[in-house]
């Protein structure tokens, strides 16, 4: 499925060039990737997912500096609701649930979330931001911290899931990473499903 190579695409710095190498080598990734995922959704008990991907529209002069799939259940869009979004910087793979700050009408039962949160395997990390490539290691005392934010400021955003370095091992089998990933994400299921009630 993914492999190291895949960050190759951003090696071009054009934005014809970038949007090509995206759209020939990543999408179709990410349309069997997003497939897969989808199902493993369903087969979890959530509704039908739609597979969005990143089309870069409003891109005119610099080359995306990122490009992903993103899961939800409105076939319209996936920004102002709960969502799944796996994608790659230019030198990170990342994996998230997400709440963008679209989805502020959105208003979860915060204490099932933060228990599901905190009940996660060690190693998932949490973002504030989709926009930057930070992430933070998931304590009580961030995950606070990130929910009242999400909660009290408008540019506030909630993510919770998992980066992975382009130096990472975990590249040198891509079988075994595509399996490590579709563990990762059924252990954040139960968090989406949560995010979507």
């Amino acid at each position: 499925m993914f492999e190291r190579k895949d960050f190759e695409v951003f090696d071009d710095r054009t934005l014809i060039g970038r949007l090509g190498r995206i759209r020939s080598e990543l999408d179709p990734k990410f349309e069997k990737a997003g497939s897969l995922l989808a199902a493993q959704c369903v087969q979890a008990g959530l509704p039908q997912q739609t597979v969005h991907i990143a089309k870069h529209a409003r891109r005119h002069k610099n080359p995306p500096v990122d490009t992903w799939l993103a899961l939800s259940a409105n076939p319209r869009g996936y920004k102002m609701v709960p969502h799944i979004e796996l994608g790659f910087w230019d030198d990170r793979l990342f994996l998230w649930v997400a709440l963008l700050q679209e989805s502020k009408p959105q208003t979860p039962n915060w204490a099932r979330v933060t228990q599901a949160v905190m009940a996660l395997p060690a190693g998932f990390e949490l973002s504030g931001d989709h926009t930057k490539k930070a992430a933070i290691p998931v304590t009580e005392a961030a995950l606070a911290a990130q929910t009242k934010r999400f909660e009290t400021v408008k540019s506030g955003e909630w993510l919770v899931g998992k980066t992975y370095l382009q130096t990472d091992p975990v590249w040198d089998d891509p079988a075994a990473f595509w399996q490590l990933l579709q563990a990762q994400v059924a252990a954040l299921l139960p968090i989406y499903a949560l995010l979507s009630m």
